[in-house]
């Protein structure tokens, strides 16, 4: 049998094709051939017929074993349609996936104020769980959402922190940073939303390579310098250097120093918890005292009622999950959270279905993923309110 090109093949000036009884070449067996040969033979019977392609030594007459080869290309119509389609549905999906390629559209290069108009509000949330992330982590993170605000921002800029553990402590440390930006001053022709944005720009800046080494769980007591940096004073302090902020007189940023001293006590003593009424949500929002700013933050702990063996943890309602009932006609979503405080362990299982209400789990989800899904229906709860 022999392997060969098809160019070589075709080529009659120099290949002389193959012939019968031709020798094999030695090694490398690149377009050659093996020996071809057979062997005739019967079976044992009385009636011992000629077989018509053997000789009479019993050999396979060599013609019967080789001849003209046809010739086997890819140079057909059927390929050529192939190759067609197949580069045809690769421009197809250059131009559906890469449209900017071929038909630029209009597009800002860089931030302007005026592109905020069109959105109704920018949410921005840091998730909280029992881990890392004690008070020092999470102002930490809150520095870091607050400080992303665009400037001269034109629609509400909420900043969610959303404790998944029930900590009342937390809830107080909120309060506290809202007490840190009402003090913040306004100076001269800048705006109290320019001046909170100068502040927590300097603050991320001071913040942002605090790894969880040094402000983590493991560091039971906070390296003084560490929590001046965590607390505002270390950016307060290099604001008062430079910018408009060293024009102020003490007068100004007297209450700023005062709340950034409860503010730094209140962070001082981080890494001890106390959790109550664990299945009701607890939720509140905070207020800049110039309404003329877009700053708005909401605190937000869902409930998480405590569950145990007996509990079939299901995003249904099931034996064991707690649950809350929507009226099937008059619910509205301003009525969500008022609903969402009557809810009750289900124990039997159906004991409270009826005609007229939805029984809806109390939490769908479990984890960061349902306290963001949390944090979205509350968010468009917090849309609909008229200041909004």
């Amino acid at each position: 049998a022999c392997a060969i090109n098809e160019t070589t093949y075709t080529d009659t000036a120099k290949f002389k094709r193959f012939q019968p009884g031709q020798k094999i070449a030695p090694p490398p067996f690149n377009d050659r051939c093996l020996a071809v040969a057979g062997r005739c033979g019967q079976a044992c019977m009385h009636d011992q017929t000629p077989m018509q392609y053997c000789d009479a030594n019993g050999y396979i007459i060599q013609k019967h074993l080789v001849g003209e080869i046809k010739i086997q290309g890819n140079k057909t119509l059927p390929v050529y349609l192939f190759v067609y389609v197949l580069i045809f549905g690769f421009c197809v999906k250059v131009v559906m996936l890469c449209p900017g390629i071929f038909s630029p559209y209009p597009h800002y290069k860089r931030y302007e104020p005026h592109l905020t108009r069109a959105i109704k509000y920018i949410v921005t949330c840091t998730p909280t769980t029992a881990g890392d992330e004690n008070k020092s982590t999470t102002i930490r993170n809150l520095v870091g959402c607050i400080s992303a605000m665009p400037r001269r921002l034109q629609c509400r800029y909420h900043v969610v922190m959303l404790d998944e553990t029930h900590r009342v402590e937390m809830g107080v440390t909120f309060q506290r940073l809202g007490d840190v930006i009402d003090a913040i001053p306004s100076a001269g022709s800048d705006s109290y939303q320019d001046m909170v944005t100068d502040f927590f720009g300097a603050w991320c800046e001071d913040t942002k390579k605090l790894d969880l080494n040094k402000i983590g769980v493991t560091a039971k007591v906070l390296d003084p310098s560490v929590l001046e940096r965590v607390c505002g004073k270390g950016a307060y302090k290099k604001l008062r250097k430079e910018s408009a902020w060293a024009r102020l007189d003490a007068q100004s940023v007297g209450l700023l120093e005062k709340a950034l001293d409860a503010f730094e006590a209140d962070i001082a003593r981080d890494n001890k918890w106390t959790r109550q009424d664990m299945h009701k949500d607890d939720v509140m929002d905070w207020a800049p005292r110039d309404k003329r700013c877009m700053l708005r933050m909401h605190y937000i702990a869902r409930a998480k009622p405590i569950e145990d063996e007996r509990t079939n943890r299901v995003q249904h309602v099931a034996p064991g999950t707690w649950y809350y009932k929507v009226p099937v006609k008059s619910a509205t979503n301003d009525k969500w959270l008022e609903m969402r405080k009557g809810a009750r362990e289900m124990v039997y299982g159906r004991e409270d279905e009826d005609n007229e209400h939805h029984i809806v789990p109390l939490r769908t989800s479990r984890g960061k993923a349902g306290g963001l899904n949390f944090v979205e229906n509350y968010m468009v709860v917090v849309a609909e309110r008229e200041e909004n």
